[in-house]
């Protein structure tokens, strides 16, 4: 283990965590690589690993979870992890429709982290600790569409099903793209650019 890691000192809620289990359950071979891979120690009844939704995981052990999904399943795989994330994960009560939903993504996605044994984001104060990205919403005004810039260590494919998966919950005909001209993380670049229009 590297001791250089950006990603030293942040963890992943068990909740946002238990996506990725829903995601690959039915791949039982791959779940229990997936569980290993994120040095998961909590038991179920049978003795089976399981995912504690109340505990805390090191984020530089679930990205290599995410690295196994992409060689394993590819990028589709990775897409259908994200669309569960809105499905598992803490987001804020005020979310409304798809505008409120995209713009909270940001808010949620550091609610669902912690930086040093601290929340990364503060509901009560609206604090909110930097250190491992955003996601940067940005309605267009007077269309239904909005883009949203994301920089964070997650893989591409999983942030663009992260968002649609969102965005479908308001508006089910939603439709997403990546913005290829504006760049990939995948590619080396500092952010990807998603449109989504409905």
């Amino acid at each position: 283990m590297t001791t250089d890691s950006p990603w030293r000192g942040i963890a992943a809620s068990g909740a946002s965590v238990a996506s990725v289990v829903e995601a690959v359950k039915s791949f039982s071979v791959l779940l229990g690589v997936l569980l290993e891979t994120m040095k998961v120690q909590s038991r179920d009844a049978q003795g089976n690993l399981v995912i504690d939704v109340n505990a805390w995981y090191p984020l530089e052990d679930y990205l290599q979870a995410y690295k196994k999904i992409d060689s394993l399943l590819g990028g589709r795989g990775l897409e259908k992890v994200g669309s569960i994330v809105p499905q598992k994960a803490v987001f804020p009560a005020n979310i409304q429709d798809i505008r409120s939903a995209l713009a909270s993504i940001d808010v949620a996605f550091h609610m669902n982290h912690r930086k040093d044994g601290r929340d990364m984001f503060n509901p009560v104060t609206g604090a909110m600790t930097e250190g491992i990205g955003h996601y940067t919403f940005q309605a267009v005004e007077g269309k239904t569409e909005a883009h949203l810039v994301v920089s964070n260590p997650y893989p591409c494919r999983f942030d663009m099903g992260l968002i649609k998966g969102m965005a479908q919950r308001f508006e089910p005909q939603a439709t997403l793209t990546h913005d290829a001209s504006a760049g990939c993380r995948q590619k080396g670049a500092s952010a990807c650019t998603y449109v989504v229009h409905w």
